[in-house]
């Protein structure tokens, strides 16, 4: 007979967890409220003198009793138990190895920390997604001077420094009727100019999108790496009963 794999006990854990907490509300509610379930009665009228009428009998029967609700509630724990001891057992052998671009870069990696990885590495690619870039439209380039990974702009940026200055414009010459007519004109001139370099730890967007890209991938070979985990043959054990068992024992 052919061997589950670990998958399939995957596919059916959800259903088993929700019919074990289903079961064991139910069972709950039932010892808590309902405890009339487990009570049944005759009563009967018996008359001290024959008056002749025929007094009809009350009866309710027993609905269920305590080991009959408890034995209904077992048979979905021992598969409940069952399952998660063995999901758990499989996955101590369940190994695979990480590959990216056909070489491996960890060998028989162990199936539950495969599964956390995705998640993890989801988490740190958000945290990539946010480097900052250097600014387009400008020529970098790396300045060693400054330390490792330091960009400088290739053309520091000029700009000048002015100053107004308030020149006399002869309007009229003077004559020997009328002084000459002088008026104040605004100008302004250039006294010198700013050179600005600026440096930069940024990194380029083509080095950003590289770095997300690798990332893109360790996310995807890990998900391939569980998936070939998932396929390993169950270790079949048994827990519920004996469990039972042990609570039940006369």
């Amino acid at each position: 007979m052919q061997k589950s794999v670990i998958h399939e006990l995957l596919a059916v854990e959800g259903d088993l967890e929700g019919a074990h907490k289903k079961i064991l509300d139910e069972t709950k509610v039932t010892f808590k409220k309902k405890p009339e379930h487990f009570m049944g009665q005759h009563r009967k009228l018996e008359m001290f003198r024959d008056d002749n009428i025929k007094h009809p009998e009350e009866f309710k029967a027993l609905d269920t009793t305590v080991a009959e609700k408890l034995a209904h509630m077992q048979k979905t724990e021992v598969r409940y138990f069952d399952v998660m001891l063995q999901k758990e057992a499989s996955n101590q052998v369940a190994v695979a190895d990480l590959v990216v671009d056909g070489s491996t870069i960890a060998e028989k990696v162990p199936v539950t920390f495969l599964l956390g990885m995705e998640t993890r590495l989801k988490h740190l690619r958000s945290a990539y997604e946010f480097i900052p870039t250097l600014a387009p439209g400008v020529e970098w380039r790396i300045d060693e001077s400054q330390g490792d990974n330091v960009y400088v702009n290739a053309k520091p940026i000029e700009q000048m420094k002015t100053e107004t200055i308030i020149e006399p414009v002869v309007l009229y010459e003077a004559t020997k009727e009328h002084p000459a007519q002088v008026k104040e004109s605004k100008k302004v001139i250039n006294v010198g100019k700013y050179v600005t370099t600026h440096w930069s730890g940024m990194i380029s967007p083509a080095e950003k999108s590289i770095l997300l890209a690798r990332i893109d991938k360790l996310i995807r070979a890990f998900k391939k790496a569980r998936q070939r985990a998932n396929t390993t043959k169950v270790v079949k054990r048994t827990i519920g009963k004996e469990l039972f068992d042990y609570i039940h024992a006369k």
